[in-house]
């Protein structure tokens, strides 16, 4: 369905009950609110893993604007702040209270974003391989040289340093991008990514992909998960992530042989942590 919040309308999809019977009562279930990354991807990134925890939580899927099946907007609102106010104002219409925020690479910054505006709303948050993990570019490279060799670390130095022509961008795809880790289902070919969001936040148009101006203000409990051979989030940069949210509990799990996205390469794994820590 799609929902109007403000200017845009979101899609959003559910799967699961927010309330379920137990005697002669009904009992609220927390509610996960994904939020993919990209930018500009979509929710279907999340899809079928996130449907094995709805016999735990409710599951809201949503297509942040500018992505998928929701309103494209303008490109000056296609930044972190206003995509977390988004996820606010779309929690107030359909009556969310105190959701958990699961954000997976971007998506953990614009769920570490609206943690720090929205604090009276956010219960916690579970963060996948999340931008904003400090870390340097060589840090980076030296990822994408491990796990891919010299052409993966030239390819990566060129594209991520703003080289977007064409010959640069067919060298990241070919010998960078198999770095970020083998994903078992097709999900790139099946997303609807905006090319034009993804440009945006290459040139900056976002805003800073850092999240120490923001992370004292986080005042929920945070579950921050990493891959050990993660190139574009390096897991050296997570304990210095969790070392800034001062304000919160923060538990931190970096999994081996794991590249960038957690919930896709080792779905058992992560979702037996998710469980435990929800408990």
């Amino acid at each position: 369905m799609r929902v109007r919040v403000g200017d845009v309308a979101l899609f959003v999809d559910v799967d699961g009950a927010g309330w379920i019977p137990d005697g002669d009562r009904l009992v609220r279930r927390p509610t996960l609110v994904l939020l993919h990354g990209g930018p500009g991807a979509d929710h279907s990134l999340f899809k079928p893993e996130f449907g094995a925890l709805t016999d735990l939580a409710q599951v809201v899927y949503l297509d942040q604007r500018g992505s998928g099946r929701s309103d494209v907007a303008t490109p000056d609102t296609w930044t972190w702040p206003r995509w977390a106010d988004d996820v606010a104002a779309l929690c107030r219409v359909l009556g969310i209270e105190r959701p958990i925020l699961v954000g997976t690479s971007s998506g953990g910054l614009v769920a570490m974003h609206c943690a720090a505006r929205h604090p009276g709303l956010v219960a916690g948050l579970v963060l996948d391989s999340t931008l904003g993990v400090p870390s340097s570019m060589e840090e980076t490279l030296d990822v994408f040289a491990r796990k891919g060799g010299p052409d993966a670390r030239a390819a990566a130095f060129g594209y991520l340093g703003g080289d977007l022509t064409p010959a640069a961008t067919r060298a990241w795809e070919e010998h960078a991008l198999p770095v970020y880790g083998h994903d078992p289902v097709p999900r790139r070919a099946r997303a609807l990514i905006n090319d034009n969001v993804q440009t945006h936040f290459r040139t900056g148009g976002c805003g800073p992909a850092d999240a120490a101006a923001i992370a004292d203000s986080i005042t929920c409990r945070t579950l921050i998960l990493a891959g050990e051979d993660d190139p574009v989030c390096p897991a050296v940069g997570v304990g210095r992530l969790a070392a800034q949210l001062t304000g919160t509990e923060v538990e931190t799990h970096v999994l081996p042989n794991v590249g960038h996205g957690v919930f896709r390469q080792a779905p058992a794994e992560s979702f037996l942590l998710v469980r435990a820590w929800l408990r």
